[in-house]
């Protein structure tokens, strides 16, 4: 994820994938974040970090809590590092990246930032939303112009292990973790 957003030949149409537009703004964690604090992977003693934190909403939410946290957006947080950290959520980002090559990428560098449990998520196939837009590549583009990738609990599990070469254990519906 290491463009904002995307233009590319598709079917003979460029388009223009506008990734930044997919960043929510929240008053509460987000779901991966919440079931990590609720599984106990959320500790004072390890430090976090938010590859992909959109507006930042999860950082300024766990910081206030008194977590270390940090976090990189390729269109919110670009100047911001990549760091290393024993807690990395990769939260919803992999879903919104078009390109099969660099969605992969972008979980291999998340995967190479942690040093404990890597929180991956994305959205799932019975999703409300699942079958909005029109076809585009392995997904659906949205009437904002934003991509959006759906999987299966399963398709999602066995994608995360070809590209990490670890099995993931299941956290919830669409949420897995990764241990190092």
């Amino acid at each position: 994820m290491d463009q904002t957003d995307s233009t590319i030949g598709h079917d003979g149409v460029v388009t223009t994938i506008a990734r930044h537009r997919t960043a929510m703004s929240r008053s509460f964690l987000s779901r991966p974040m919440q079931q990590a604090h609720a599984d106990g992977l959320l500790t004072d003693t390890d430090d976090i970090f938010d590859y992909g934190c959109g507006k930042g909403d999860d950082i300024r939410t766990l910081s206030g809590l008194g977590y270390t946290i940090a976090g990189w957006d390729p269109h919110h947080a670009p100047d911001n590092p990549t760091l290393k950290a024993a807690v990395v959520n990769i939260g919803y980002v992999i879903n919104v990246i078009e390109d099969p090559a660099e969605r992969a990428t972008a979980l291999k560098k998340a995967w190479a930032l942690t040093t404990k449990t890597l929180i991956v998520s994305a959205r799932l196939t019975w999703d409300p939303d699942a079958n909005a837009g029109k076809p585009f590549g392995d997904g659906r583009l949205t009437s904002t112009g934003t991509f959006q990738k759906y999987y299966t609990q399963e398709e999602l599990r066995d994608w995360v292990t070809s590209v990490t070469g670890q099995r993931p254990v299941t956290a919830a519906p669409g949420i897995f973790y990764l241990f190092k």
